[in-house]
């Protein structure tokens, strides 16, 4: 069902702990109550055995072949063709596979694609399919049984194109329980084609510090990762994608050291990145050698910056590093640490067994981090003014951030050298996966050279069937009218297979990943962001005890909550199936609509608390639909939750809500532990009175009892989904006993729609 390895090798900014099975529903005709679902058990796109051997499988029934190759270094560019296994599926085993962190390509009948039942990550300018393979008696970046930082998602606005931007950012595992303690913190950039992601999802920045913490090998300190580009509108810049030296040190630095409690000097301040980014990061350190007390350069391109600049701080730290196969970098990188050496500077150069990848970097972060901040002064403090800008780009931004990217660039690079020798690399536009040329008429863009067939499915609007473009090489594209606005899924098929576009917006959904498309919807701006005051999301891991296997959910803090020492209750709210622990925040958007209730005062201030609602034992004694989520929920999930933020831990302030399966969850958790919640809201179809598991009539049908055990019951179903004439006959049969259940019904379908609205009605009425 799961991999069996570590789940570091395992892990995607899709899903964290793939599920690798899909549900089917068995219904009665005519007999809407009659709907019961079990799971499918499918095979994994990538398996990874313990001695090295990885077998890769496509499910592509309409193809004649199915191939896949990487993109150089350890997994080479020569295509390894999949053998048909006569039922519509294509592997091939492939033994002795290099270990490493692979970007690697799927090819159906030789048309270049990306795999959406397979990893996906962001590298090379957009998403693509991503896996691990695990070096015997490496260790370092795995996910041990060790105390787990959190890595925080926030926002702020950049001084230099007005763009709300997402960094993320690592607190060591004691820093919520040290309230009083400051943190030195290193600024770390990704290269050129990542973002903000890819320390995180590629680097496992989090498990490498978590690990070294444990065994005490490293300072605590605080991990700022932050997307570096900085275009301008109509800029067409070399090397450097923008002035993010002026981003990071008049907005992502003020930001920082406003929102966290962190030590405010060059002694706790250091900067690092890889490629692209190790040049940001010397340009910085250079630039602003007041600020800083440590450099590291992993791989890095731009090393002719310190010839522009005089480094004279001799407490100044400068590591360098990259693979013993970058033979051009190894040898400036020698020559520059001599230069360093004659100057009484102390600098460190390290070459590691590699090409210019991600085995590299993580070790070049290993040992960095080990050196980093030796001599700290804690009491001379400094304020770094923060540059404020406004800007109308916030619309679309809403309809583009995802998973993979919050504020994506459109971008490929030409890699190329100036006269000197230097980095001099030109960006280029590519077109966007989805244009929207008016309200209700999208423009369809995909990649896909050699095709014969392109389809694009945009749920409840229609499908369109793409051309190849007469201008643009190798690109189908295609328009599609009269959508309906807010948020709708996006199937695409090349050759009869379902992919991935991977220069649109990807989330997961239907059991995979899956591209998604936002329609401007006017009346209803909830979703939008905005330049308000947000707050932080933050991904948690703790232990299930149902699998045994980590949990990763993520967990919305209001604006202010970092300063504060106020109690906060607590709302659990759950997807639905074929969806996962990222749907609430990205698809249904909720993190923005809780910044903006609160904003304008019409939420109470609360903690919200994203899960995986996926939790099968391996023993098979889970409940065959819903699986042993309800168990996990109350038995690990609350008490981690209660024990890491400061949340009033009573019924009276504990709440639970979801949509469809979660919904179903919700009412069978609530029911079964009423000394543990008093609200909870059910939305979409999961609403019964009794059923062959339980009957809840004893609650439902006494009013009194109903008054005891909840605080609110919020039920509610679009007009248009197809369970709401059971749902309304239940809610009916309910409020004539005298049952003051609260109950929302709009026109609306089984979809996030309706579910965004749902959030919005249910976080205005909860513990209110």
């Amino acid at each position: 069902m799961y991999e069996s390895c570590n789940q570091a090798y395992s892990m995607h900014p899709d899903f964290f702990d793939p599920l690798h099975q899909y549900v089917v529903l068995d219904m009665e005709p005519g007999n809407p109550e009659f709907v019961k679902a079990y799971y499918v058990h499918e095979k994994p796109s990538v398996t990874v055995t313990e001695d090295g051997t990885v077998k890769f499988y496509m499910y592509a029934p309409k193809a004649e072949k199915v191939a896949v190759s990487g993109l150089g270094g350890y997994f080479g560019q020569e295509k390894i063709y999949l053998e048909a296994d006569g039922e519509g599926g294509f592997s091939k085993e492939v033994s002795d596979f290099p270990a490493a962190m692979h970007y690697y390509q799927w090819y159906v009948d030789d048309v270049p694609v990306c795999n959406p039942k397979a990893g996906v990550n962001y590298g090379c300018f957009h998403g693509i399919n991503t896996f691990e393979v695990a070096k015997q008696g490496i260790d370092f970046y795995e996910m041990k049984k060790v105390p787990h930082g959190q890595v925080h998602i926030g926002k702020y606005v950049s001084c230099v194109n007005g763009h709300i931007k997402e960094c993320y950012v690592y607190t060591p595992p004691a820093y919520q329980k040290n309230v009083q303690k400051k943190y030195p913190v290193l600024y770390l950039q990704h290269g050129v084609g990542e973002n903000e992601t890819g320390w995180i999802w590629q680097g496992r920045v989090n498990f490498i510090l978590d690990n070294l913490i444990a065994e005490g090998k490293c300072r605590e300190m605080i991990v700022v990762m932050c997307s570096g580009y900085a275009f301008l509108p109509e800029e067409d810049p070399v090397f450097f994608p923008g002035d993010f030296d002026k981003e990071l040190t008049q907005s992502v630095i003020p930001y920082i050291e406003d929102e966290f409690r962190v030590i405010r000097n060059r002694t706790g301040r250091a900067i690092a990145g890889l490629s692209l980014g190790s040049a940001q990061a010397t340009l910085t350190a250079c630039s602003h050698q007041d600020m800083f007390s440590g450099l590291g350069v992993f791989s890095g391109v731009g090393l002719h910056i310190f010839e522009r600049y005089e480094m004279e701080n001799k407490d100044q730290f400068i590591f360098l590093s990259c693979g013993n196969h970058e033979e051009e970098l190894l040898k400036q990188q020698l020559v520059w640490k001599e230069k360093f050496k004659d100057k009484q500077m102390d600098c460190m150069q390290k070459t590691y067994e590699g090409f210019h990848e991600w085995k590299v970097w993580r070790e070049s972060f290993y040992d960095f981090a080990q050196l980093l901040f030796q001599k700290v002064n804690e009491k001379e403090e400094e304020c770094r003014k923060k540059v404020t800008f406004t800007s109308e780009t916030f619309q679309t931004q809403t309809a583009e951030e995802s998973m993979l990217f919050f504020d994506p660039v459109y971008k490929q690079v030409y890699f190329a050298t100036d006269e000197n020798g230097n980095p001099a690399g030109k960006y280029r536009n590519i077109p966007k996966g989805f244009r929207m040329l008016d309200d209700t008429t999208v423009e369809i863009n995909i990649y896909a050279p050699g095709a014969k067939q392109v389809m694009a499915d945009v749920f409840d609007c229609g499908k369109a069937e793409l051309k190849a473009s007469d201008t643009l090489p190798g690109y189908w594209t295609g328009t599609i009218g009269n959508l309906e606005g807010g948020f709708h899924y996006v199937r695409f098929e090349v050759n009869g297979t379902r992919v991935v576009n991977p220069d649109a917006p990807i989330g997961y959904g239907c059991f995979q990943a899956i591209n998604y498309l936002e329609v401007p919807e006017k009346e209803f701006s909830y979703p939008l962001l905005r330049d308000i005051p947000h707050g932080h999301v933050q991904m948690n891991y703790y232990t299930s005890g149902q699998t045994g296997r980590e949990k990763l959910c993520y967990v919305y803090t209001p604006a202010g909550y970092d300063k504060s020492e106020k109690n906060y209750p607590v709302l659990y709210l759950q997807h639905g199936g074929g969806e996962n622990e990222t749907g609430w925040l990205r698809n249904g958007k909720i993190a923005n609509i809780a910044d903006y209730l609160i904003s304008q005062g019409c939420m109470e201030e609360m903690i919200i608390v994203m899960n995986t609602g996926y939790a099968f034992r391996p023993d098979g004694k889970s409940h065959v639909s819903l699986s042993s989520f309800m168990e996990e929920l109350v038995e690990d999930c609350i008490p981690y939750i209660d024990c890491t933020y400061r949340t009033k831990a009573d019924r009276q302030h504990r709440a639970m809500a979801g949509l469809s399966m979660g919904g179903m969850q919700t009412q069978r958790t609530v029911f079964r532990y009423p000394e543990l919640f008093a609200w909870a809201g059910i939305f979409s179809g999961g609403f019964v009175l009794q059923n062959e598991e339980a009957d809840y009539r004893k609650i439902l049908f006494d009013k009194d009892v109903f008054e005891k055990t909840f605080q609110m019951l919020f039920v509610a179903c679009g007009e248009q989904d197809n369970f709401y004439e059971v749902t309304k006959k239940n809610v009916n049969t309910v409020l004539e006993k005298g049952v003051p259940i609260d109950v929302f019904f709009e026109k609306g379908r089984h979809d996030w729609n309706f579910w965004r609205r749902c959030g919005v009605q249910f976080l205005q009425k909860v513990f209110q």
